[in-house]
């Protein structure tokens, strides 16, 4: 090309030549294929002074990687949102929050579901109130993410 001028000189410097072609965010494994975006919402209506306990089931054979857990209603109430995992029968707390108008609480690491998700939610007001409750992740086979394969 006119005008353009380019020059050859050779690498000098401390240490390996690196050939890698990406950068990884994170030294554990990660799934990368046979996933499926994992999202459950559901309205409830969580009684004056009470507990609601909800129960979402994961699909057999899958297991649901969630990361997001939220709980949204129309007011400045306090609620507190404990969820649960819930596999053959042993109960495992996985978080607990409490807020106004909102709680939502991000996982920095997914914890996996295989049976149920289950959400505790429970109303400090006066009044009954309309709560959207959701669940965000990903899912997958029982199969793929164990790494083993069933003759």
């Amino acid at each position: 090309m006119p005008g353009v001028k380019t020059f050859a000189f050779e690498s000098r410097g401390i240490g390996r030549r690196d050939y890698s072609s990406g950068v990884e965010m994170s030294v554990e494994p990660v799934i990368r294929s046979y996933q499926t975006v994992y999202s459950e919402w559901d309205l409830v209506t969580v009684p004056a002074g009470a507990d609601l306990t909800v129960d979402i089931p994961i699909p057999t054979g899958f297991v649901a990687l969630v990361s997001d857990f939220f709980a949204t209603f129309p007011c400045l109430t306090l609620l507190e949102m404990k969820v649960q995992a819930v596999s053959a029968g042993i109960v495992g707390d996985v978080v607990t929050k409490s807020g106004y108008g909102s709680v939502i609480a991000h996982l920095p690491k997914s914890f996996p579901f295989d049976d149920i998700v289950r959400f505790i939610l429970h109303n400090y007001a006066a009044f009954d109130v309309d709560v959207d409750i959701g669940a965000v992740g990903i899912y997958t086979s029982v199969e793929n993410y164990t790494l083993t394969v069933t003759p």
